[in-house]
């Protein structure tokens, strides 16, 4: 509790940093997890060409895909399931720059808490007296340090979390494209 405390004011708006990165990597995980994107043997049926027997969700990106590609006479051009593969890629992406802003706003506001502390410090020192307040310097101090601390402590992991992300919503991206491929292979040899 005394950390709180000796964060002041920063407190509350490095708290909403790390609620709302919290509840974004929770909810991206959720998202970008395998069944919800391509569903067990999804990919091998797609290379194999046995995807007329199986019956994919439409809650999943497969099913989405397959939908799309079946239920549209343009979709089975090359440049609209292109099209509809970003719009995927758009979904997938959606609320992660919300980390990417904590990532970034979280140490700037712990480095405002630390000069803002700092500055605190330097405003009870008179050259004559020194420090005329110790009560003030410590809790100047206590003030740029915690502050410092808390801004890095959710920066980081938020970054983490950005980079793994970004990471999967590229592997994704990459089998969606050969998926298209496969496709487009299958309609053309029928």
């Amino acid at each position: 509790m005394e950390f709180i405390n000796q964060t002041g004011l920063f407190f509350f708006p490095l708290l909403l940093c790390s609620i709302l990165a919290t509840y974004i990597s929770i909810e991206r995980y959720i998202a970008l997890r395998n069944n919800a994107i391509f569903p067990d043997g999804f990919l091998d049926e797609m290379l194999s060409g046995n995807l007329h027997a199986v019956n994919y969700s439409k809650d999943s990106l497969a099913g989405r895909l397959l939908q799309f590609f079946h239920g549209k006479q343009h979709a089975k051009d090359e440049k609209m399931l292109k099209a509809f593969v970003q719009l995927e890629i758009g979904r997938l992406e959606s609320g992660l720059f919300i980390l990417e802003v904590v990532t970034g706003i979280a140490p700037l506001i712990g480095l405002l808490g630390t000069v803002f502390g700092l500055t605190s410090v330097f405003g009870t020192f008179s050259p004559e007296l020194e420090f005329s307040d110790p009560s003030s310097f410590v809790s100047g101090i206590a003030l740029a340090l915690n502050t410092t601390i808390l801004g890095l402590l959710i920066a980081i992991p938020s970054l983490a979390m950005y980079s793994f992300f970004q990471r999967r919503i590229d592997v994704i991206s990459h089998q969606l494209d050969l998926s298209i491929e496969s496709l487009l292979y299958q309609d053309r040899v029928e």
